[in-house]
């Protein structure tokens, strides 16, 4: 998937005229593992290639040193996560707060990787001070009750939230509200939804963080009508919350 967004880059912004400028040039994609933490990284890292080494500081660095401004994706649904590292896993503990108040859950699923990747993107946002968070993820967050500090969390992070929910939840056997099938946008059965998060720089320090706005809409039907409205727009009228 690295060679290959490397190579469909390149071939789009060849037809836009676009000359790459370095020596040697390179696009700006680089190979890392983003639920890791940027740290220092050694050119002679043991048992990689010097190319291989390169590519790992220069992802570190951008980790590091980068403002990151606008995130988004399709991250993996993995309940089971693999990504356990001490950095993501302590992010993660945010999660499992409301208003200061620990949620008190034994059960919960707040390691999926999906929300990993949220978090991740929050906190690259929270340090840059202002960003876009824009990803198309499992909907369980939306109403599960083990997920309310995720949702209060990126309701103190962000200042507007946009979610739509595209349904299509096979394992909840979803039906349209008038009874007509309900098909999911991808060859899966865990419905999905869509968030697009914004976060402003503060207007004035000290200045008292309210809660995001959020606006909310559902999208139920075949996967075609669902692929038509969003590509027309229609399913972009969302109602606050």
């Amino acid at each position: 998937s690295y060679a290959m967004c490397h190579m469909k880059l390149d071939m789009i912004l060849t037809e836009l005229g676009y000359r790459p400028s370095g020596n040697p040039p390179r696009l700006g994609v680089y190979l890392t593992n983003s639920l890791e933490e940027g740290e220092r990284v050694e050119q002679t890292l043991f048992g990689l290639s010097l190319a291989m080494a390169n590519e790992a500081k220069a992802a570190s660095d951008i980790k590091r040193q980068t403002p990151i401004m606008c995130v988004i994706g399709n991250p993996p649904y993995s309940g089971i996560s693999q990504n356990n590292g001490a950095w993501i896993s302590g992010l993660i503990e945010d999660y499992k707060y409301v208003d200061g108040e620990h949620f008190g859950e034994r059960k919960h699923w707040l390691q999926d990787d999906y929300v990993k990747f949220m978090r991740f993107a929050e906190s690259m946002i929270e340090k840059n001070g202002e960003g876009v968070l824009g990803f198309i993820t499992n909907h369980g967050y939306l109403d599960n009750p083990t997920f309310r500090g995720m949702r209060w969390h990126l309701m103190n992070s962000f200042d507007v939230i946009h979610v739509l929910d595209l349904h299509g939840n096979s394992n909840k056997k979803e039906v349209a509200p008038d009874g007509s099938a309900d098909r999911n946008v991808f060859d899966i059965m865990q419905g999905v939804a869509i968030i697009i998060a914004v976060k402003r720089k503060a207007a004035a320090k000290g200045e008292k963080k309210k809660l995001a706005r959020v606006f909310h809409g559902d999208l139920w039907g075949t996967r075609e009508g669902k692929y038509a409205a969003l590509w027309e727009g229609d399913a972009a009228r969302l109602m606050p919350q």
